[in-house]
């Protein structure tokens, strides 16, 4: 039972490796794609006679990478360099087939865990080198490609298939509960493999155009560092030293501009009121949100996405229960704890 655990585990970090290196990919592509339509219309999307209609070019090619990005690298973080180029030739099948963020997933591990094996075979020293460059690469890109086209291939658009209606047609107490869901996962390890998964999820919605989804992902990613720069307005030195204050200045900027990490010297200093605080305020911002029922068809985050979003009077509502939420919760827990412990000296 360890054993499981412990592969679970690394298969937890095999796929934070992939979803690491996918968000640069993602982050360009996607707000390549944003900045088009918002300066370029709706027109953008068939033509490439205008600067607007090339960056969506520019933005959409890179969209089309995900899938086949995320394979490859979740096959390098299990084998090494010879799982990269299986991964990609079979990633961009999976891509091609329609089998979306799941198929990449499932041929990273697929081709990943065939080379790791491969590797296993022994060989004189001196094929070794051949061994990496030619035969590992050909039989794992030909028996997991064979695999994914014959025999997994069409369960998995299916299912695709099938959870991007779902997402498309989230609505009501549905997309309050999802909404919350990825709003909590966004701020529980700010950065960390939970966080990676809900942004993954929330980024493969938006390339499938679960745009409730992606909005929520995307909304809690500034409300965590956004609560704490409240927090300490709120506080003052009653409740945060000089330097947490200034760091504080800094969260706020951080929110602003979408880095969650903005949070993390207050979550390492005081991890115990921090991290439920911001947990709850960001799942609850969410929430709302997804009760109001706006969303934005951007990749940009929170404050950012303001412009863009359906109902922008909402959408600001929604920011601000979430950092309010945050600042005061986390400030209830400074004040109740600080007054226990002076009460008991």
């Amino acid at each position: 039972m360890s054993g499981f655990k412990g592969e679970m585990k690394k298969l937890a970090t095999y796929f934070q490796t992939g979803v690491s290196y996918m968000i640069p990919l993602v982050t360009a592509a996607g707000l390549l794609t944003s900045i088009s339509v918002i300066f370029g219309g709706n027109g953008v999307w068939n033509e490439t006679s205008t600067i607007w209609g090339n960056i969506r070019l520019l933005g959409q090619t890179g969209l089309t990478f995900i899938v086949p990005m995320i394979a490859a690298y979740i096959a390098f973080a299990i084998a090494d360099r010879p799982g990269l180029a299986p991964a990609f030739i079979v990633g961009l099948i999976a891509s091609k087939m329609g089998t979306g963020f799941l198929g990449g997933m499932l041929v990273g591990i697929l081709v990943g865990y065939s080379a790791k094996w491969l590797k296993k075979i022994p060989m004189p020293a001196n094929l070794q080198a051949v061994k990496s460059l030619i035969i590992i690469p050909f039989l794992a890109t030909l028996i997991i490609g064979l695999l994914l086209i014959y025999v997994i291939g069409t369960p998995i658009q299916t299912m695709t298939i099938f959870l991007t209606a779902w997402l498309k047609g989230m609505s009501g107490a549905n997309a309050v509960l999802m909404a919350g869901i990825l709003g909590a996962m966004m701020a529980i390890d700010m950065g960390g493999p939970i966080n990676k998964i809900a942004y993954a999820f929330g980024m493969a919605a938006f390339t499938s155009g679960g745009y409730q989804a992606s909005t929520a992902m995307l909304m809690a990613i500034g409300i965590p560092p956004l609560g704490m720069f409240v927090a300490t307005l709120l506080g003052g030195k009653r409740l945060y030293s000089e330097q947490e204050i200034e760091s504080g200045r800094s969260a706020l900027v951080m929110g602003i501009v979408g880095i969650t990490e903005g949070t993390i010297p207050f979550a390492v200093a005081d991890p115990v009121r921090v991290i439920p605080s911001i947990i709850v305020g960001t799942s609850l911002g969410c929430a709302v949100n997804g009760f109001f029922g706006t969303y934005q068809k951007t990749a940009l985050s929170t404050v950012m996405a303001i412009p863009f979003s359906s109902n922008w009077i909402l959408y600001i509502i929604a920011i601000f229960v979430g950092v309010f939420t945050v600042a005061i919760l986390v400030n209830l827990l400074k004040k109740f704890t600080k007054s226990s412990i002076e009460s008991e000296e």
